[in-house]
């Protein structure tokens, strides 16, 4: 383990009773010895990107504190994502859940199966918004870009109910 740091994870589901879906893992989450939950952001309804025929998404994300690795910080999400389960059949398609790594404090990670920050975090308002509501001081550690500071950053999102 090294250094401590905020990560933000995002968090999505559109199967089932979502909002309950995204309760479950957030509790998953903080019993989890090594991640401590520090925030939880608002959740929002959105709707789905792509072309394939799904419900709507409810979206939101935490602010975690660790010291584990991105590869392992990512094997326990995907273990949770499995726990309350996530089957990956269509890629994009609909899920109980997803968690995603979207930002880690002074790191940018480009691996075939993780890029932080989220290589869609500037386009898509869903990931943007919630991310700000519990770090609205993120920037990427590379360029410098405050997030704050992007287009979607002021998108309007509809609160979820629930």
């Amino acid at each position: 383990m090294d250094h401590i740091r905020r990560v933000v994870i995002g968090l999505g589901s559109n199967v089932g009773d979502r909002v309950v879906q995204i309760g479950r893992a957030v509790d998953i989450l903080r019993g989890d010895e090594q991640i401590h939950v520090a925030e939880v952001s608002p959740l929002y309804e959105t709707s789905p990107e792509g072309n394939i025929a799904q419900g709507d998404y409810v979206n939101g994300a935490v602010l975690v504190l660790t010291a584990l690795e991105a590869p392992e910080l990512l094997r326990r999400l995907q273990r949770v994502e499995e726990e309350l389960g996530r089957v990956r059949e269509v890629r994009h398609g609909p899920r109980t859940i997803d968690l995603d790594i979207l930002w880690i404090e002074g790191e940018n990670i480009r691996e075939p199966d993780l890029v932080v920050p989220h290589e869609q975090l500037a386009a898509r308002a869903f990931m943007l918004r919630p991310l700000l509501d519990v770090a609205g001081d993120a920037s990427d550690a590379e360029s410098g870009l405050v997030f704050s500071e992007l287009p979607l950053a002021s998108a309007e999102l509809k609160r979820a109910a629930g």
